[in-house]
């Protein structure tokens, strides 16, 4: 199992009430694989690995920093 740091902002933060968790993952496991782990919906969040934004498909390098990014809106 590999460890990867999950940073949540906005309504995540809330939901979660925290801004940062570790969350266990197996080797070669992807973007989506650790949405579903923790219960985020792919759909509704725009996803960052270690600072680059990209598609849920992308698979997890070791150790990583994660951060889950919900739309924002505003007026």
């Amino acid at each position: 199992m590999i460890s990867h740091t999950v940073l949540l902002f906005g309504p995540l933060r809330d939901q979660f009430s925290t801004s940062r968790m570790t969350v266990e993952m197996p080797e070669n496991c992807s973007v989506e694989n650790l949405l579903e782990q923790i219960g985020v919906d792919s759909n509704l969040v725009k996803t960052a690995v270690d600072g680059t934004i990209v598609p849920t498909s992308t698979l997890l390098p070791a150790t990583s920093e994660i951060a889950l990014l919900p739309p924002v809106s505003g007026g």
